[in-house]
């Protein structure tokens, strides 16, 4: 009964310093995932698709799907 208001109790006792590494981290794993996605999407699918008109994948695109599929996952 004891986490009925939400949060873990420690989680108030965190600094400054370590939700901004915690940010800077999940922000980076972020922008890592974006750029293997993008990499990977615009070098694999023109290949199964046998087509160099393929539509190619922005960062944009990329961080919406990275997004959807931690989403399902």
């Amino acid at each position: 009964m004891g986490l009925i208001g939400g949060a873990v109790k420690g989680m108030k006792d965190m600094d400054t310093k370590t939700v901004i590494y915690t940010m800077f981290a999940v922000l980076s794993l972020l922008l890592i995932k974006i750029v293997l996605v993008k990499i990977t999407y615009n070098n694999v699918v023109p290949k199964i698709m046998k087509k160099d008109d393929v539509y190619k994948l922005t960062y944009t695109d990329s961080l919406f799907l990275v997004v959807l599929i931690s989403s399902l996952v």
